[in-house]
């Protein structure tokens, strides 16, 4: 079932989407929706959508900003601009949008739209089962550092930025810890939802308190990486720990 956000200011276009959506209501769910950038923001740092119906045309940030911002909060999440004007579309997909709706919308047009969504989701997963990520694009001093996955020790949330630790440094990123779960290889193991760690990169296991673990790192601080009670069986199987 994909979850879906509708983002339009004005609330009879949502409800002709919602209603030209109700047909397939056994694979999309209108769970979400937004009459501003703003608002549509915060629900997307809530909400993990599989696909956002975005306008176009709106007060303030409008349709395509914010799908950039949504593009480097939830790579994976689909877009589908839905407008009055299809002087937007070049730079629409330019953004890498599943499709781009003109109103009046047809039914016929969402057929052609969930067609669109579902081989976007199935090469998607195509994708993710037989390649994860080589790298993760860092940022220092302005410029882009692709990190390469082996040399990366565990990735941390701190805040609102996520960093990636190598043995000597580490680096801020704008992938999300949930991205990175879904993209990197096997020996990555989500310990918490504030850490990702690489197992390869393991040199202790230390019980901790409430029945939560440590796992002390090989960098050069040897820093200590938070193992949450819900993924201390995991560890314990990954190291055989009897």
């Amino acid at each position: 079932m994909l979850k879906a956000l509708i983002v339009e200011d004005e609330s009879p276009a949502r409800m002709e989407l919602r209603y030209l959506l109700e047909p397939y209501k056994e694979e999309l769910e209108v769970i979400g929706e937004a009459q501003s950038a703003r608002e549509a923001l915060a629900l997307i740092q809530a909400i993990d959508y599989d696909v956002v119906f975005l306008d176009v045309e709106m007060p303030g940030v409008n349709g395509l900003e914010l799908a950039r911002r949504i593009r480097t909060q939830r790579s994976q999440t689909r877009i589908v601009f839905v407008s009055a004007y299809e002087n937007y579309a070049i730079d629409a997909f330019a953004i890498d949008v599943v499709d781009y709706l003109l109103k009046p919308v047809s039914p016929e047009r969402i057929a052609e739209t969930m067609r669109r969504l579902t081989a976007s989701l199935t090469a998607g997963e195509r994708k993710d089962d037989h390649s994860g990520l080589q790298w993760v694009p860092c940022e220092l001093n302005g410029h882009t550092v692709p990190i390469p996955v082996h040399d990366i020790v565990f990735i941390v949330a701190e805040r609102e930025t996520i960093y990636v630790s190598t043995a000597q440094d580490r680096f801020p990123t704008k992938f999300t810890l949930q991205e990175l779960q879904e993209r990197l290889p096997d020996p990555f193991l989500r310990t918490h939802r504030s850490f990702i760690a690489n197992m390869h990169q393991v040199k202790e296991i230390m019980p901790y308190f409430n029945g939560t673990y440590l796992l002390k790192m090989k960098d050069k601080p040897q820093s200590e990486v938070v193992v949450s009670r819900s993924n201390v069986r995991r560890v314990k199987e990954i190291f055989h720990i009897y």
